[in-house]
Parts: C-alpha cells; sequence; structure tokens
C-alpha cells in the first residue's frame, strides 16, 4: 500500500540524491572554478600582449587564427587574449580598445573568484546559480556584448 502524498515525508532528498555528495560536488565546482580563473590571470600576467592587437596566443604555442587566414577578418574571440594582458598589467585603456569584450571578461574573471568563494562558504547548490533567473538573461547579455566586441574588431582590423 502507498502511503498518500499529505503522508510522505517532505524533507527527505528525492530518491538517487545524496546531498552530502551534492554539497561535496558543489564546493569542488566552486574550487575548480577559482582556480580555473586564477590560472587565467597568471597567465595572462605573464603572457606579453602583442603589439599587432591579437596574437598573444600564439606565445602560448597555438597556431594562427585559422579563420583570419581564411577570411581575412578577425574571428569573433580576436584580440581576447590580448586584452587580457593588457588588462592584467593595469593597462584599462589598452585592453579596451584592443577588444571591449576582452575587459569585460577580464573584469568577470576577476570577480568570479571572491563570488565563488562567497558562494561556496554559504554553500549555495550549483544547480541554483544555474537556474537563477537572472543566469539567462545574463548570458544572453553577454552573448550580445561577445557579437558587439566582434563587431568592433572587424571594423578596426578593416577599416581602422
Amino acid at each position: 500500500m502507498r502511503p498518500r502524498p499529505s503522508q510522505v515525508n517532505e524533507s527527505r532528498p528525492p530518491a538517487g540524491r545524496d546531498e552530502a555528495g551534492a554539497a561535496w560536488r558543489d564546493q569542488a565546482q566552486y574550487v575548480a572554478l577559482m582556480s580555473l580563473a586564477s590560472l587565467v590571470l597568471i597567465i595572462a600576467r605573464w603572457l606579453p600582449p602583442s603589439p599587432r592587437g591579437f596574437g598573444t596566443h600564439e606565445r602560448l604555442g597555438l597556431p594562427p587564427c585559422l579563420f583570419l587566414k581564411l577570411t581575412g577578418l578577425p574571428c569573433p574571440s580576436c584580440g581576447l587574449t590580448t586584452s587580457f594582458a593588457h588588462a592584467a598589467r593595469f593597462h584599462f585603456a589598452a585592453a579596451l580598445t584592443t577588444q571591449p569584450f576582452g575587459l569585460l571578461a577580464f573584469i568577470l574573471t576577476v570577480l568570479a573568484i571572491p563570488l565563488c568563494g562567497w558562494l561556496s562558504y554559504r554553500r549555495v547548490a550549483w544547480a541554483d546559480v544555474l537556474r537563477a533567473p537572472l543566469s539567462r538573461a545574463m548570458t544572453y547579455l553577454l552573448l550580445g556584448l561577445f557579437l558587439l566586441g566582434w563587431a568592433y574588431k572587424v571594423s578596426v582590423m578593416k577599416f581602422g
């Protein structure tokens, strides 16, 4: 005989969900994101920015941009590494003129470290952050700004 819905213990986690394991995974994800953000900032500080305004990634042993080579147009992420390298040296004007979205991404990377620490301390579930009403709006806003940064880079490299 099945219990009626009013008799079910609502405080129990759903079947298959281990609360301690989920909390541990959330903590691990926050630590991983803080570590990744820190590593990106360290590499950005270590890399000398390319004076061309793009191509700094080549100093990491990566190949030149195939999109630029094939189309003659900068790729959507063109100049992001260079912008990060400028921002890591506190050359914010150079970072902005190199790739405006790069400066925003740099600032968000810096802010991700204390934010992840705070969310971890408060034990906020990773899924709750991803499902927050503001998450979807922020994703679309950042995508739009990323595309505007690309349009800026195309106009600078083609016409400026």
